[in-house]
């Protein structure tokens, strides 16, 4: 898989994630994992909290040859859907943009057979989670991390196809094993498909089937 030309402005930096280790290693685990994407011959792929629109780009771009696929992504940030938008457009792909906090706009329909999230996940005091700046809810994730993220763990199996697979990027301080369990109880099965340490953090990613699906 290529990785996406992104551009921002010093302006746009300010409230919009920027490409970073963490980018990357989701990118490397869906290349990685891209024969069993094939397999499921996606319809509908999601991106949760897009920021640039890297991630989604980059999966556009490996797919969009191969099967008539509609890329979708969200983010609760306008400057984020702007630059998605315009990652997209610059590398000639198309991705739908969204601007809505997590699925709220979303109906539980079981339609995406793709759903990607590299969540704020950083441990913060819970009141961090509030903060108004837009380039703190691209990192602040509260209580052990999870607090955003597990706001949306509930709707994944709604949301997800029977064939669909769920890429979580998470750290090691969010307990992966912890979310792991979790999703057992919702019926889902994951297992760790990629993970990279850099320097004060240890990257992990993590994939998610309905119980009669295949990881």
């Amino acid at each position: 898989m290529e990785t996406p030309l992104v551009r921002l402005s010093d302006e746009e930096s300010e409230t919009v994630y920027e490409p970073s280790e963490d980018s990357f290693l989701l990118i490397d685990a869906l290349e990685a994992d891209l024969n069993s994407i094939e397999v499921i011959m996606p319809g509908i792929c999601l991106e949760i909290g897009s920021g640039s629109g890297v991630v989604i780009t980059a999966l556009a771009m490996a797919l969009h040859d191969r099967f008539p696929s509609y890329f979708m992504a969200c983010d609760i940030n306008p400057h984020a859907c702007k630059v998605t938008k315009r990652t997209s457009s610059t590398n000639s792909t198309k991705v739908d943009i969204i601007q809505m906090d997590l699925v709220t706009n979303l109906l539980p329909r079981n339609l995406f057979d793709i759903i990607v999230f590299n969540p704020p996940y950083v441990v913060t005091e819970p009141l961090e989670v509030f903060d108004e700046r837009l380039i703190s809810k691209t990192w602040a994730g509260g209580l052990e991390g999870r607090q955003v993220m597990e706001r949306l763990f509930v709707h994944i199996p709604d949301l997800l196809s029977e064939k669909g697979i769920f890429y979580l990027l998470v750290i090691k301080e969010n307990d992966p094993e912890y979310i792991i369990q979790n999703f057992r109880n919702l019926s889902m099965m994951g297992s760790i498909i990629a993970e990279r340490k850099i320097r004060g953090e240890h990257l992990y990613v993590i994939k998610f089937v309905k119980n009669d699906g295949q990881l």
